[in-house]
């Protein structure tokens, strides 16, 4: 196997496994929301990166000493971004819809995730080679989102429209989201002196951007946090955790299957090679979204449906299926 065939191989596995991460969520009865949203932040965003970086990164944390805050900051900006872009999402979808919001984050997330790196770094020109595939495969995961999106807001459609003001604030909301949502890849793609630094104290640059991992997602960790224990507060809520069995290993399996995803799609970057974290992590979006599609229609989501969205919604498929190829071909 070539080391492109691996690395798209990679960021399939990831979106597959990104795109069940919350289907623990299911099991848990006994704990409110902001319960196992704790849980899973502290896992997937602290405890794993940390683990995982003092186990393949020779001397950390202290290499960290040796740089200076200039080379840490953006890793940490991006990723207290994305941690927000996490919070405003749930309140697009109680405004919008799950398929509007859905298509709106996971849509300006792909995009501006896969441009920013490409024109930061200067791979080349977007509109020649390589770039113009990029921008294609970024057109068509616009078509297929948009057309996945529309279906579901046929299939889950009201005759209770949401009032106007709610469904423009939750506009701007979503799409605030949806580009901070594109800061976890920002966050890694501009940690570049932290994998360095790894790489000099003896850890192999296939895993060396796990170094990143413990600044970026503790960034995002605070408004999770923050967040959670707002609600925890709100609600009243802490007596939920003095009964931690079993909903706490649900929350911590949810976490794991998160983190284990991002780790996945970090070794895919570096296999993909130059293109990596623009062209990995369109497939890794768009892969998500499919894992997502997939497991609706296993669980019966569209079994009611009209046949009109039905037909939509397998037209939205094509062109993401489409998009995967064509941006899997940008890295070769």
């Amino acid at each position: 196997m070539t080391s492109h065939t691996l690395g798209v191989a990679l960021a399939l596995l990831g979106g597959i496994l990104v795109g069940n991460c919350m289907s623990p969520l299911g099991r848990i009865k006994g704990w409110r929301w902001e319960c196992t949203w704790l849980v899973f932040s502290f896992v997937s965003l602290i405890l794993v990166p940390a683990a995982l970086s003092l186990y393949l990164v020779p001397d950390w944390p202290m290499l960290y000493w040796g740089l200076s805050l200039h080379d840490l900051y953006p890793s940490f900006a991006f990723g207290f971004g994305w941690g927000v872009a996490q919070v405003l999402f749930g309140v697009a979808v109680q405004r919008l819809g799950m398929a509007l919001g859905f298509t709106l984050v996971v849509g300006l997330g792909t995009v501006f995730g896969m441009l920013v790196p490409f024109l930061a770094h200067q791979h080349g020109d977007l509109f020649h080679g390589k770039g113009l595939l990029l921008l294609c495969g970024c057109l068509l995961m616009i078509l297929g989102v948009g057309l996945s999106g529309w279906a579901g807001q046929m299939r889950d459609s009201r005759k209770n429209a949401p009032a106007q003001a709610s469904y423009l604030s939750g506009f701007i909301i979503a799409t605030i989201s949806g580009v901070l949502s594109s800061m976890l890849n920002l966050s890694f793609s501009f940690g570049g002196a932290m994998n360095e630094a790894a790489v000099k104290l003896g850890a192999h640059p296939a895993v060396a951007v796990v170094a990143v991992w413990p600044v970026a997602l503790a960034g995002g960790f605070i408004p999770n946090f923050g967040y959670s224990f707002y609600l925890l507060v709100r609600n009243r809520s802490w007596g939920d955790l003095r009964k931690p069995l079993p909903d706490a290993l649900w929350s911590g399996l949810m976490g794991l299957l998160w983190i284990s995803a991002v780790v996945i799609y970090g070794l895919a970057t570096y296999q993909l090679g130059p293109l990596g974290d623009s062209a990995g992590w369109a497939i890794y979006q768009i892969t998500m979204v499919l894992t997502a599609c997939v497991a609706g229609v296993i669980s019966g989501e569209w079994k009611n449906s009209s046949r009109s969205a039905l037909a939509i919604f397998v037209l939205g498929i094509i062109p993401l299926l489409l998009a995967t190829v064509v941006l899997a071909q940008a890295t070769k």
